[in-house]
This record gives structure tokens, C-alpha cells and sequence, in this order.
């Protein structure tokens, strides 16, 4: 057991090494002279308690959440803030409104970063993290984009949406409401409380890792302001997945 603790922790710092880059198993297995399947285990212990990010069955691995969370130092998915920050800026700018970037990992939401608009009315942000992720255009964004195999488990612990979204109150209407947000591209919520909620796809290469979102009071959401924020977000949406796939590197 105190072995396979100290190989967590060596790979953890192995990985630390150069935080922005997925680093595939046959990497880290090579590079600690392991056996892959062993690997494999301490590595997916890991990322089951978010300590470790993984793309999919077959990406590589990024420090996790848990592991700034800890620290306090850094940014979670950094890759993501970097390619992220420029174009949510000039977004930002040029709309005047917040804009944030959110991610999802096992039953949570993450906004990893987030840009203030300047207008005088604005949204409270502690009232705004206080939805569930049924609740949020973020949110319903990213659910859509899970696998099946995700999707069933995020519903295993959270149920079905009911109340949070009462046009998908059931595991039906869900599927159906999730089918609609990928053929759509993006997602347009408003709560009882007035906020108009947007979100839009960012990829990762051939996956959807982060939703970009923005919100504002309705009352600012009409004419020209709202052509420009769409029209916006959308242009700010490819610039990020354009400089993610970018940074890829060529095997």
C-alpha cells in the first residue's frame, strides 16, 4: 500500500511537470518503468477522486480539480484559461457583460475563469453560483455533450432535473431536451428572477470540454446588444477551440 502511494505521488509530480500537456499512460508507464494495467489502476484512483483530469477513456492526464483546490496556486485547466482569457476579454469588452468559462467533472461545475462586465446593473455572482447545473445554460450545455456512460452516471447521483428544469422533468424529456441543445449548437435559459442565461460549446480537439457562458438581466437582452452578444460569443467560442486544438500536439 505505501508503495502504490508513493507511485500516486510521483506521478502526480511527473505530471506537475508540465501542467498544460496530456500525458498518455504508455508515457507515464514507460517513464516509471511499469506495468501498463498497474498504471492504469493508480492512475484512474486518481481521477475518480479528482485529483487527476482525464479526456476520455483514451486521452491523457492533467492535474485535477482536487489538486488546486488544495494548493490554492495556479488555475485548474490552465491549457483552457490560457487559450480562454484573450478572446473572453475582447468579448467582454465589447459587450460589457460577464463572461465565464465552466467545466464539468463528475457531478460538479467549475467556472475556471471569469471576466467582469462594467455595466451599472449587473447579475450577483454569489446568487448565480448558488443554481445547480440543471439550472444553468452552462451547465445544460456540458450535460448535453456527455457520453452515455457519463450522462447515466451524473444521473444516477443527481436524478432527474424536475423543478430545475421543468421542460426536461423526466429522464425522457431530459434526453430529448439534450438531443435538441446539440442540434441547436448552444443553449438560451431565463430564470424567474429575470436572467437571461447563454452558453456555447468549446472543444478540446474532438471533444467539448468547457462551455462559454455569459448572462445579464433580460431587459438588456433585445436589438442591437443582442445581436452583438451572440454574434460575440459564438466568434469567442471558436477562437478558444481554434487556439485548443492548436495547442495539440502532432503524434
Amino acid at each position: 500500500m505505501i508503495q502504490v502511494l508513493g507511485k500516486a505521488f510521483d506521478m502526480i509530480d511527473f505530471i506537475a511537470q508540465d501542467p498544460r500537456r496530456r500525458k498518455k499512460l504508455k508515457e507515464i508507464a514507460g517513464h516509471f518503468k511499469m506495468n501498463a494495467g498497474t498504471c492504469a489502476n493508480i492512475l484512474q484512483t486518481m481521477v475518480r477522486h479528482k485529483y487527476l483530469d482525464q479526456a476520455d477513456t483514451r486521452g491523457g492526464y492533467l492535474l485535477g480539480p482536487m489538486m488546486y483546490y488544495l494548493s490554492r496556486q495556479s488555475a485548474y485547466r490552465g491549457d483552457l484559461i490560457a487559450a480562454a482569457e484573450e478572446p473572453m476579454g475582447t468579448l467582454a469588452k465589447n459587450v460589457n457583460e460577464t463572461v465565464l468559462l465552466a467545466t464539468l467533472r463528475g457531478r460538479e461545475r467549475f467556472i475556471i475563469l471569469q471576466v467582469e462586465g462594467n455595466q451599472s446593473v449587473q447579475v450577483g455572482r454569489d446568487m448565480f453560483m448558488k443554481d445547480t447545473i440543471y439550472q444553468t445554460a452552462t451547465g445544460r450545455l456540458l450535460l448535453a455533450h456527455l457520453g452515455e456512460k457519463e450522462l447515466k452516471a451524473f444521473m444516477a447521483g443527481n436524478g432527474p432535473p424536475g423543478p430545475s428544469w421543468p421542460e426536461a422533468s423526466s429522464v425522457q424529456k431530459l434526453k430529448a431536451a439534450l438531443a435538441e441543445i446539440r442540434s441547436r449548437g448552444w443553449v438560451m435559459n431565463r430564470t424567474a428572477s429575470g436572467v437571461i442565461g447563454l452558453a456555447y460549446p468549446v472543444a478540446d480537439g474532438a471533444r467539448v470540454a468547457a462551455a462559454l457562458g455569459l448572462f445579464l438581466p433580460a431587459f438588456r437582452f433585445k436589438g442591437h446588444h443582442k445581436s452583438a452578444i451572440m454574434a460575440g460569443m459564438a466568434e469567442a467560442a471558436a477562437a478558444i477551440s481554434g487556439r485548443m486544438a492548436r495547442a495539440i500536439p502532432k503524434t
